[in-house]
């Protein structure tokens, strides 16, 4: 049996009263395919038993909503440019190392409706009128402003889409004010600037925080001890047989 089918079974056999964090896959379960933000990254995240995933997302010249993380197409395709300089026919011709189409949002979320109870959709800038004009549509379209939440670093992208009743979380490097934190549905800070202190203060003021993104179970077990809600990361059958192992001791 492969180890994703194991961490499937012992995410399944794990008890309901689990305390644990949730997962949340990181850009699919790209260790998998070799590549990020594809379809198949998202598709092996799901198969090994994650039911929450995130990706990144830019947007186009022509105002369409793209996976990318990076503002060029450099690192993960075989082409150069900037994502903001492609149109969308331009970005549909790209191909990673392997051979894959990156897709555009609709595709991803059209993939993972009905199968994930979260997706965290990162914006990697701040929409314009027409790309929020676009990814309105999208969300309504699709009526995944119940299950796709929407993140960014950037407070302002976040305003720039508040007409989308989605749940917002803000990203940060650092551990944001309690005030701040509860201004958002959750945050998400990244692990190794999380203490326990501030974890204990997010919670007495009912903030949810996710942590961005530990890779071993050490740092899952810190987490934890600390009472993160969610953990974000790289390694989606390690960290499900981890926390069913948790949940069952």
């Amino acid at each position: 049996m492969s180890s994703s089918a194991v961490a499937h079974d012992l995410a399944q056999a794990a008890p309901a009263t689990c305390t644990v964090p949730g997962l949340i896959s990181h850009r699919g379960y790209p260790a998998a395919t070799g590549t990020e933000n594809t379809l198949p990254a998202f598709q092996r995240a799901l198969e090994a038993g994650s039911d929450r995933v995130e990706l990144d997302v830019r947007f186009t010249k022509d105002h369409r909503p793209v996976l990318m993380h990076d503002a060029t197409v450099n690192r993960t395709t075989t082409a150069t440019g900037r994502v903001a300089d492609m149109t969308l026919a331009q970005f549909r011709a790209l191909r990673t190392a392997d051979g894959r189409h990156p897709p555009t949002l609709g595709q991803a979320l059209r993939l993972l409706r009905g199968k994930t109870e979260e997706t965290l959709v990162e914006l990697k800038q701040v929409p314009d009128a027409a790309d929020r004009r676009s990814l309105q549509d999208l969300y309504r379209r699709l009526s995944a402003s119940t299950w796709a939440s929407l993140t960014s670093f950037s407070p302002s992208a976040l305003r720039a889409v508040r007409s989308i009743p989605a749940r917002k979380g803000l990203l940060s490097v650092s551990a944001p004010r309690v005030a701040l934190a509860k201004e958002f549905s959750f945050v998400a800070v990244r692990y190794d600037n999380l203490s326990r202190a501030r974890v204990r203060e997010y919670r007495a003021a009912d903030a949810t925080i996710y942590a961005w993104t530990p890779n071993n179970p050490s740092a899952w077990q810190r987490l934890g001890d600390y009472g993160v809600h969610r953990i974000v990361t790289d390694q989606t059958p390690a960290y499900l047989a981890w926390a069913a192992q948790g949940c069952r001791s």
